[in-house]
């Protein structure tokens, strides 16, 4: 049953006019470095300024934001018109119905994302492009990705306002506190999401921890979310 529950879900997903809200959102960082190349100065640093807008803008904002609403709207709009209740009275096992949401909503976040990520790529290096400088940063999005997805569909269960607690999450406590402060900064996914990016563009931030720890405590991150969320299908009161 899970491939009839993904595919309903992601074709739900995407056929919303949000979709179309959400594409002109992962346009921000493709025009921006359309400017760039057009008006940039022959002194600057082609790299320091992909780095940037990769770790700055694309992994820490626009992913963040793209995953967020998909995962929370993968069980959230059948919470909205009632229908999740049938959903639930399937024998199905309720953690193989949380996976096919969470993988709906991920597949649709990276239809959006990953030509984003590569046409800014493109468009800041003007083609100089190594494999590492696209496929680093490329692992980090798709792998903090999955994690902001999780996260979001256990909040769609747990709240009647989870992108306003998501946002405020992304822009408050990774947007601000945990840029100034390293502590606050493990409770980041997008610090570990850009723990990649660091590997590939020694002008990146320094990270939080390398890539092998980033991808466990992503992926610890993930297999958390989704037993919450599979727990709470079952212990709270739906729709």
């Amino acid at each position: 049953m899970i491939g009839p529950v993904l595919r309903l879900t992601l074709r739900a997903l995407l056929l919303q006019k949000r979709t179309i809200m959400l594409a002109l959102i992962c346009l921000a960082p493709v025009l921006t470095a359309l400017i760039y190349a057009l008006a940039k100065d022959p002194t600057s640093s082609d790299l320091d300024f992909y780095s940037g807008i990769v770790q700055q803008l694309f992994v820490q904002t626009v992913a963040a934001v793209i995953a967020l609403v998909f995962g929370v709207s993968a069980f959230g709009d059948e919470r909205e018109d009632g229908t999740i209740l049938y959903l639930v009275a399937t024998p199905q096992p309720r953690i193989e119905l949380v996976a096919a949401k969470v993988a709906a909503a991920w597949i649709a976040t990276l239809l959006l994302l990953v030509p984003s990520l590569v046409l800014t790529a493109f468009l800041s290096l003007e083609g100089n492009l190594t494999t590492g400088e696209l496929a680093w940063p490329l692992v980090g999005v798709v792998l903090a990705s999955l994690a902001y997805c999780a996260v979001a569909a256990w909040l769609s269960l747990m709240t009647r306002r989870p992108i306003i607690i998501g946002i405020i999450y992304i822009l408050l406590w990774e947007g601000s506190i945990a840029t100034f402060a390293a502590s606050a900064e493990r409770l980041s996914i997008s610090a570990y999401g850009r723990s990649f990016v660091a590997h590939a563009l020694p002008q990146a931030a320094k990270p939080v921890t390398g890539m092998v720890n980033s991808t466990l405590v992503l992926a610890v991150v993930v297999a958390v979310a989704g037993w919450a969320t599979a727990r709470a299908l079952v212990r709270r009161e739906l729709p």
